[in-house]
């Protein structure tokens, strides 16, 4: 049985009418910020420990739409590994971090912002050092009058109830002070307390708006109204909580145990509430969610950890089922860009990917306002070339992007997999011979052919404005199919560049981009992604001229020398896809 009562705190003066709104605005935003800034960075000043799933997870009903989870005491290994990567950074000293000493610090900050708890003397005796943030809806509206927010819980560890309970004492007085009022409910033998925030509703109403906070023996739990509390209590007290969902478990196992932060994600509860309003709405629009649902994961999960030299992060999702089904191979696309190139993105299933994004488009589009008449001129587009949208990738298997500096000026493209030749050849001349009729037609392009390295390249310009009130640079796009691999490069460059290359000068030949690879997962992959930031900090100082600028040169330069690059590898393990990445420190 629920009872609620105005309950006036003893010992505290009470005001003679309600908070304003913007008062109760700031509440929310003082309460964040206090426990936070003693949440993230207090770690450094509690005892390590082995990292697990926390006793929060325990109070997020199962199908929550996501969840994360930090151990801010992390593990011996963990605290080592953490030390070695900030003394890696001049502006850092570790000590400053990893002792007692901020504690002061944190202390101080928040006298500093005025805040009604301290770390020292509110947090610290009764936090264990796990917080957890959970999103049990993702209420997507399609209702512009009626917002929605999520239902939003955050949980913090408890090793002594009974300060905990003193501090939702002292936190409740000093919102109080500010001239707030709470409203007491009993849950589950558990009390909950709420904050009363009437006043902050506008004339659009908005659901989800209130603080509400409730001590139990293990955890504190704060959210965004009653009704939250109240579910995360049912949760706790019955076997359908996140800490007995089994696909969790099974996924998180993939994933290495000594952690410092995780995530889930249900991609089902994040479209559920949109996908009720669309059948009742819109049913055409809701057969498109479902398909969309039918080829992603319905759970990934994901973890963070240090290394001495990396920040680590790795995730483990159900392989879906479907043209999307990504699938190991030895990656070869690399083999055919610049070695030079400082972002790289490749998978498995590009042409698939395409396709179902074009249909999406096509039914979103039919079903709005004016979609007759766009979907006319897109059936135009495709009469012209010949052949349907969806068609018109589809012999496209694996794809990747890249782009880089060759010294002089930024170049980019793709390289793709020609999974059926005969098509390929097929679907880009008539491409080649759309624009020609765009060209016939008096629009300012050019299209030529040109031969190099014996490959036929086919240029198409778009000449640039001369406008005096607004020019525009022209613009150009290359695309060639060298045996079964079509390039296609923004800018002059990229083709050019890949046609050209010497033996031994690719991407894939680079000591560099191999090893990265082959820390992550090894060239027998479903996808890989590379950032060489080492590389594109250089060339921003050089064409910046950063490096003569002593200030640069002595405070900022020397801490961001010690990134290196961020990397990551997909591959296919039994029943899950697993993902292993990391941003990597010199």
């Amino acid at each position: 049985m629920i009872t609620d009562q105005v309950v006036p705190q003893e010992g505290v003066p009470q005001p003679a009418g309600h908070a304003s709104r913007w008062q109760l605005a700031v509440i929310g935003a003082v309460v964040a910020l206090a426990v936070g800034i003693g949440l993230v960075l207090g770690f450094t000043v509690l005892s390590p420990r082995a990292a697990a799933l926390s006793t929060a997870a325990g109070y997020v009903p199962a199908g929550a739409a996501m969840y994360m989870e930090a151990h801010l005491d992390p593990s011996e290994n963990q605290r080592a590994a953490l030390r070695a990567i900030l003394e890696r950074f001049p502006a850092v000293d570790p000590d400053d971090i990893l002792t007692d000493a901020l504690a002061d610090t944190l202390d101080q900050a928040e006298s500093a912002f005025g805040l009604p708890v301290t770390y020292s003397e509110d947090i610290a005796p009764w936090f264990d050092g796990t917080v957890a943030v959970s999103l049990l809806d993702y209420p997507l509206t399609m209702d512009a009058s009626s917002m929605a927010l999520p239902q939003t819980a955050a949980m913090f560890g408890v090793k002594d109830s009974d300060a905990a309970a003193t501090f939702g004492d002292t936190l409740r007085a000093a919102l109080t002070d500010t001239g707030a009022t709470f409203s007491q409910a009993e849950h589950a033998g558990t009390t909950i307390w709420s904050l009363d925030v009437a006043e902050m509703q506008s004339s659009v109403p908005v659901e989800g708006v209130g603080f509400a906070f409730a001590v139990t023996g293990d955890e504190v739990l704060m959210a965004n109204g009653q009704g939250v509390v109240q579910a995360m209590l049912d949760a706790h007290d019955g076997s359908s909580s996140l800490a007995t969902k089994a696909e969790l478990g099974r996924l998180a196992a993939r994933l290495p145990a000594d952690w410092v932060g995780l995530m889930a994600v249900n991609t089902q509860s994040m479209f559920a509430g949109m996908r009720a309003q669309l059948a009742d709405q819109q049913p055409e629009l809701a057969e498109l969610v479902d398909s969309y649902l039918e080829n992603v994961p319905d759970l990934s999960v994901a973890t963070f950890r240090f290394a001495d030299d990396a920040l680590l992060f790795d995730g483990s999702s159900d392989v879906p089922t479907g043209p999307l089904a990504p699938e190991n191979g030895q990656r070869s696309l690399a083999a055919a860009v610049p070695g030079d190139a400082i972002l790289f993105a490749d998978g498995s299933r590009v042409g698939s990917g395409l396709s179902q994004a074009i249909s999406t488009m096509r039914a979103a589009i039919a079903l709005q306002e004016g979609g007759d008449e766009i979907t006319a001129q897109i059936e135009q587009a495709e009469a012209a070339i010949g052949a349907d949208l969806e068609d018109f990738v589809s012999w496209i298997g694996g794809g990747a992007l890249a782009a880089g500096w060759d010294g002089e000026q930024p170049y980019g493209g793709l390289v793709l997999e020609a999974a059926d030749s005969a098509a390929a050849s097929t679907r880009l001349g008539q491409l080649k011979a759309l624009i020609e009729l765009a060209q016939e037609s008096g629009q300012s392009i050019t299209v030529e052919t040109v031969d190099i390295a014996g490959v036929e390249v086919t240029r198409i310009v778009m000449a640039g404005s001369g406008d005096d009130f607004m020019p525009t640079p022209g613009f150009e796009v290359q695309y060639a199919m060298n045996g079964e691999t079509v390039l296609i490069g923004i800018g002059d460059q990229f083709v050019r560049r890949s046609l050209e290359m010497a033996a031994g000068a690719s991407l894939a030949d680079s000591e560099r981009f191999g090893a990265a690879l082959g820390r992550f997962g090894g060239t027998d992959n479903a996808g890989t992604f590379f950032l060489d930031l080492a590389t594109l900090r250089q060339k921003v100082e050089e064409e910046l001229g950063l490096a003569q600028d002593p200030m640069y040169a002595s405070q900022i330069q020397p801490n961001l020398v010690p990134f290196d690059y961020l990397a990551m590898v997909t591959r296919v393990e039994g029943d899950a896809a697993v993902s292993r990445g990391g941003l990597v420190l010199r």
